[in-house]
């Protein structure tokens, strides 16, 4: 009898997975009130905290929620094979691990902004520049983005990582496209100031050569931020 009880939870699972995927209001509501909990719960015993336990959980929602395209949403994965609380929490708990890992300090790698730009060969100034003064560029530029408020790197990851486009982005979020796109532009314009604080903090000096890295930088940001989010090359 238990075992009938339990292939009918799961059934009525997958009903409300697909009735999620097709952008049913009442059964998003249904998982908001009744799954979402769950997962948060299970997050909350692996010691995740609250605020990385939020940004997971949005990025979730707008990988398994929202179309791609002519894809349907990935909720239409879940096949009822076990409950769709322990479906989701296990994404879930591998995205709030992404994050924390981010945040125990600069994002260390051989990679850095510079590495993202090229330079011609009759460009002297912008090659000396990179040669003396890389690494703490690299560095400062490490620490701005690490230090990213948390909805700022959700959105910049989303994004440029997980490379989901505007408006898939303010479908999750429920709201319209241009408050994403001045999310993003927001984040950017952050992390490109940080990044001059930072770097003539650690130089002892404001370099007015600075603004030729720094527009090389604004020019590749995107790839730049990308490089090291994703731990590298892509």
């Amino acid at each position: 009898m238990a075992k009938s009880s339990e292939t009918e939870l799961h059934v009525a699972d997958l009903a409300l997975a697909r009735a999620c995927a097709s952008g049913d209001a009442a059964a998003l509501a249904t998982l908001e009130e009744r799954i979402i909990p769950q997962v948060r719960a299970a997050l909350k015993r692996r010691d995740v905290d609250d605020t990385t336990a939020d940004e997971a959980l949005q990025v979730l929602r707008a990988r398994f929620l929202v179309a791609e395209g002519a894809l349907p949403p990935r909720i239409m994965e879940y096949a009822g094979k076990g409950p769709l609380s322990a479906w989701l929490r296990m994404t879930a708990l591998r995205l709030a691990w992404g994050v924390m890992n981010e945040r125990k300090g600069p994002l260390v790698t051989d990679d850095g902004p510079l590495e993202a730009l090229g330079v011609a060969p009759d460009d002297v100034e912008l090659q000396y520049l990179k040669e003396r003064y890389g690494a703490d560029f690299n560095a400062a530029f490490r620490e701005a983005l690490a230090a990213l408020e948390p909805r700022a790197r959700t959105l910049l990851r989303m994004h440029l990582v997980d490379g989901m486009g505007t408006a898939r982005i303010a479908e999750a979020y429920g709201v319209d496209r241009s408050s994403v796109k001045r999310w993003l532009a927001t984040a950017r314009e952050w992390l490109l100031d940080q990044t001059r604080v930072r770097f003539a903090a650690r130089v002892g000096v404001s370099l007015p050569e600075l603004d030729s890295l720094l527009a090389q930088l604004r020019s590749q940001l995107d790839l730049s931020i990308r490089r090291l989010m994703a731990g590298g090359p892509t």
